[in-house]
Formats: C-alpha cells, sequence, structure tokens
C-alpha cells in the first residue's frame, strides 16, 4: 500500500495491490457541505476507471510490493507493481487526471521480469545521475520448483532496469557487478543512504538465509542532495509534503512517502541525484496543508534538514567513504 497525491490536488490518495485480486484505489470526495465541527475524510473508490484495478488484459494478478516514482519527470507519480512467476512486474504511467496506462509491454518490463515472483521493489537512482531506474528483488514461494522442469527457480537473481529518458528501460543486471545475481530466497527491500555519503543502498530482507546489503560502487562522480523535511503544522515526519527540484535543465519530484514495496520502509530523506550539476537553483516544498515554501541556490553534495516554515536549519557535508577502500 501507498499514499501518495497521485492527482496533484493537494488531497492525497491510497492505492493497495491486492493479491490475486483487483487493485483498489481510494481517492478522497469533497464534502457537499463544509462541516467545520467534524474532521471525518470520505473517500470513494475509483480503480476500475483510473486503469489501476487490472492488468492490460483485463485481469487481477497476484501483487506483491509496489513502488512510486516519477521515471518521466512528467511531475506526475507512476507506479510498478510485483508479480508471481507467471506475471510480470506491471509499469501504471500516470498520464494525469487520474488515468493510467499499462506500459510493461512497451517499457522493456514486462521482458526483463516475467517468469520470476517479484517482491520488493523500487524506483530509485543508484547512479545519482537524475533518472530514476527500477530495482525488484525475487524469490519463490515454493521449494519444490526445484525438482520439475518449469524454468523457475526457489532462489532467484535481482534485477535492475536501466532508465533510458524515453520511457523504455534496459536490463543492465549482469552489467552492475556479481552481486545482485547472487540466488536467493528475498522478500522486503528498502532503499536508503545508510553512511550519509550521498549513496543509496539497497537493504533485502531474505526468507532463507542473512539479509543482504546492497551498495553501489565506482561509475561517474555524480552530483546530489539529500533533504531531510520536519513538518511544524503539518505532520511532524512531513508525510506526503513533495519537493520540485531543479538544477540546470534537470528538474525532478520527490515525495515523503510512508509504505510501498514489500512490508519495507524506505528512508524518509529525500534524495535527488544531480548528474554535473553542482549546485539545485531551486526548491519548491509543498507541505500538506497547501503551503509552498522555496528555497534557492542549495549546494550539491550535502544533507540538508528543513523545518516547516523555517528553510534550511543545519547541512552538512557528506561523510567520508569508508567502503573506498574495496
Amino acid at each position: 500500500m501507498v499514499i501518495s497525491d497521485l492527482d496533484r490536488d493537494g488531497s492525497p490518495e491510497i492505492v493497495v495491490a491486492n493479491d490475486g485480486e483487483a487493485n483498489f484505489l481510494f481517492t478522497r470526495e469533497p464534502a457537499a457541505v463544509p462541516d467545520r465541527g467534524s474532521r471525518a475524510l470520505r473517500y470513494r473508490e475509483c480503480d476500475l476507471e483510473s486503469g489501476l484495478a487490472l492488468c492490460e488484459s483485463g485481469f487481477a494478478q497476484a501483487n506483491m510490493g509496489i513502488a512510486i516514482g516519477d521515471y518521466l519527470h512528467t511531475g506526475r507519480m507512476s507506479l510498478v507493481i510485483s508479480h508471481f512467476d507467471s506475471e510480470y512486474a506491471t509499469l501504471y504511467r500516470n498520464d494525469g487526471d487520474m488515468n493510467f496506462a499499462e506500459v510493461s509491454g512497451p517499457s522493456g518490463v514486462t521482458k526483463s521480469t516475467r517468469g520470476m515472483v517479484q517482491w520488493g521493489d523500487a524506483f530509485v537512482d543508484f547512479a545519482n545521475k537524475g533518472w530514476q531506474d527500477l530495482f525488484v528483488v525475487s524469490g519463490h514461494v515454493y521449494p519444490q520448483v526445484d525438482t520439475v522442469p518449469l524454468g523457475t527457480r526457489y532462489r532467484e537473481p535481482k534485477v535492475l532496469l536501466r532508465n533510458e529518458h524515453n520511457g523504455r528501460f534496459t536490463d543492465v543486471s549482469k552489467e552492475v557487478g556479481p552481486a545482485i545475481q547472487i540466488p536467493q530466497v528475498s522478500r522486503g527491500m528498502a532503499i536508503g543512504d545508510l553512511f550519509n555519503d550521498g549513496k543509496l543502498d539497497a537493504v533485502v530482507e531474505n526468507l532463507v538465509g542473512l539479509p543482504m546489503i546492497l551498495r553501489p560502487m565506482g561509475g561517474p562522480h555524480n552530483h546530489w542532495i539529500s533533504l531531510q523535511l520536519e513538518g511544524v503544522k503539518s505532520n511532524r515526519l512531513a508525510l506526503n509534503a513533495r519537493v520540485r527540484a531543479t538544477a540546470g535543465d534537470l528538474v525532478q519530484l520527490g515525495e515523503v512517502v510512508s509504505g510501498g514495496s514489500y512490508l519495507s520502509q524506505n528512508d524518509l530523506r529525500i534524495h535527488f541525484g544531480l548528474g554535473q550539476h553542482d549546485h539545485v537553483e531551486k526548491i519548491e516544498i509543498s507541505w500538506l496543508g497547501g503551503k509552498t515554501e522555496i528555497l534557492s541556490n542549495l549546494a550539491a553534495d550535502r544533507l540538508y534538514v528543513v523545518r516547516e516554515g523555517e528553510g534550511v536549519v543545519s547541512s552538512r557535508a557528506a561523510e567520508p567513504d569508508r567502503f573506498s577502500h574495496f
């Protein structure tokens, strides 16, 4: 389940991925008569009309994990939902006005995820290039599949799909080192900057064996910025606050999201990869409740704490990369 303002009207929607049943999408219903003495909220179900209830073939799927992200830089949050081995991860592109189109096939996601039991998933920019890739962990539920010629295995590798900036993804799982190819019975997966050094890590929970921490190493040095938001009038964790970051021609959207993936919680800090941009010209924060706050000219490669109504209250440079000697 995730809660996010999918139609950008200032009121978050609720998305529930159901295993073997149609997905739910609930949107807030405006009160016909304002009642100042009541704090009750009314929601209506709009999953079928939105296109999120079923796959493009009209079937309910064995939904496992769910992730959101603006992978196209449209200013709208799209969704990906992981599924069972006879299916594939389903990518729902947000076309605005509460309309979603399943683009799993033309995006390349279908080909790369079919045949595995997928669980934890995330839109994530491991390379800090400013575009979100797609990462999925997998593991079957039946150990007996190893004894029959079905083409599937109990322990399965992970999948990393590179964002090609044009709506398509390319499977680079075998090009980024052997770690994600280690077959495991994975379930939960969470993303976060564990060591406060500007690199996003993945924590994978495995049903069989120990957990795994996956850490990006090498590659070009790209800049980044991290924002920890603190609500004052809105909720303390700033849940569902949105940030729009502009660095040159790179414009990105982030949201403080609770839930998602599978039985996991990602880092609540908003992290933007900036590519070769060494600062962010403009940060626009939309706090839950309608207030907008603007910050200007923030240096890259720093972690900022931003308090609602006060702006930046502290910042620090990245901690030294203690893993550089590996």
